[in-house]
């Protein structure tokens, strides 16, 4: 089978990486167990495996995945690294997920409808422990009317926005509300971020709107809340994943984990992302699991995973290797040629298709010209025929700042 193969000609510490970056439910057990005992037998690198776990943010994930295999010969050295190093994000997390806690509770108080995803909930929903998968900040979401009140309501509670905020003009506001998704806050009281979010990245008005009139009254930690509904959030995570080329496993593992459980009705699941430009990255992150944990993929009318193009699966499993984010997460240009190159093709193949108005729209956006230069509102038009000269002019900046250092 083809992606036994390109498992079988990477290492055995990534092999064994992929078999413990999620924890299996009770009928995959056994499978997990079985290639989990392969990779080891295979004789892995343990400082490998070590940091591809740390890269990839499955260490709690391993080290239970570890745990649940008995009789396993694990080097002392490893072993401890493993536990030590699961204890302290666990720790972390609960701090996490106390602080979220507050959060719900500040936004019930105040009557704002509010959607966590990711973070401390998602582990909750598909592990049944907030403790599990390693995140790095807290998201929510909430309607854009309710942005204004959350926002108050978060600084009320001690957030405020990250220092490189400044503020904007009207125009700059709407145009920044139209090209990003979430603004980014940090506590007073620790170096715990979150970010609110009023619509994911390929979000339209519309889908937005449908999104919260699908989502589901939901409790978690005795915090009422509401929560996508299964389908959007597999749709959610594999735009996400899709959007960051997978290069993190656990993103993966999550996704396994639903599939292996049989949440989904995947039919169903297609036929939401056909009607919102979704499919490819839902086809994709499906194919991923079959590559990496051999999950089969589900049955799908007309077999669209033909015309789905090649370069979407090798472009992910170059990136898990790699050990390092993919240039699609950096704008530097000192990044090689050939590399942005390659992510601006995936980048294209895997977005959903746009018209060439949002396609330009989005090319001109920089929310940093604004502060290169603050034109006032009735000028906001000329942001786009100077965008070449902000952008130069940024850049000579900050290589004359580099110079004096």
């Amino acid at each position: 089978m083809a992606e036994i193969s390109w498992l079988r000609g990477t290492s055995s510490a990534f092999r064994l990486m992929i078999a413990t970056s999620w924890l299996a439910p009770d009928s995959w057990r056994q499978r997990q167990e079985e290639t989990i005992r392969e990779a080891i037998a295979a004789g892995p690198d343990w400082d490998e495996y070590l940091r591809l776990a740390a890269h990839h943010r499955t260490t709690a994930l391993s080290w239970s995945a570890l745990k649940r295999v008995p009789g396993l010969e694990i080097p002392e050295s490893a072993r401890q690294q493993l536990q030590e190093r699961s204890d302290a994000w666990q720790s972390h997390a609960a701090r996490l997920s106390l602080r979220l806690v507050r959060v719900l509770k500040g936004f019930a108080r105040a009557g704002i409808p509010v959607m966590p995803f990711k973070g401390p909930t998602l582990s909750f929903e598909v592990y049944r422990d907030e403790r599990l998968r390693q995140y790095r900040d807290l998201d929510l979401a909430v309607t854009p009317e309710d942005l204004p009140r959350s926002q108050a309501c978060l600084e009320k509670m001690g957030w405020h926005l990250k220092s490189t905020w400044f503020p904007l003009t009207t125009r700059q506001w709407e145009s920044f509300l139209r090209h990003e998704h979430h603004l980014n806050f940090v506590h007073r009281h620790g170096p715990t971020e979150l970010e609110l979010h009023w619509r994911n990245t390929w979000d339209s008005t519309d889908s937005t709107n449908a999104r919260w009139a699908r989502s589901i009254p939901s409790v978690w930690q005795r915090c009422s809340h509401r929560a996508m509904n299964p389908i959007d959030q597999v749709l959610y995570l594999c735009s996400h994943g899709g959007k960051h080329a997978w290069y993190r496993a656990y993103w993966l593992g999550d996704l396994a984990r639903i599939h292996a459980e049989g949440r989904v009705d995947w039919q169903q699941a297609f036929e939401q992302a056909q009607s919102t430009g979704q499919q490819r990255p839902l086809l994709a992150g499906l194919r991923l699991l079959k590559e990496l944990y051999r999950l089969s993929l589900p049955d799908l009318p007309g077999d669209p995973w033909k015309n789905l193009p090649s370069f979407l699966i090798r472009s992910p499993l170059r990136a898990l290797k790699s050990a390092k984010e993919p240039v699609a997460e950096s704008r530097s240009l000192r990044d090689p040629f050939h590399e942005r190159i390659r992510m601006t093709r995936y980048n294209w193949l895997v977005q959903p298709s746009r018209g060439w108005g949002e396609i330009l729209s989005d090319i001109v956006y920089d929310r940093r010209n604004f502060k290169v230069l603050s034109l006032p509102d009735r000028l906001f038009w000329a942001y786009a025929p100077l965008y070449p000269i902000l952008c130069a002019w940024r850049r000579a900046r900050r290589g004359s700042r580099n110079g004096t250092s």
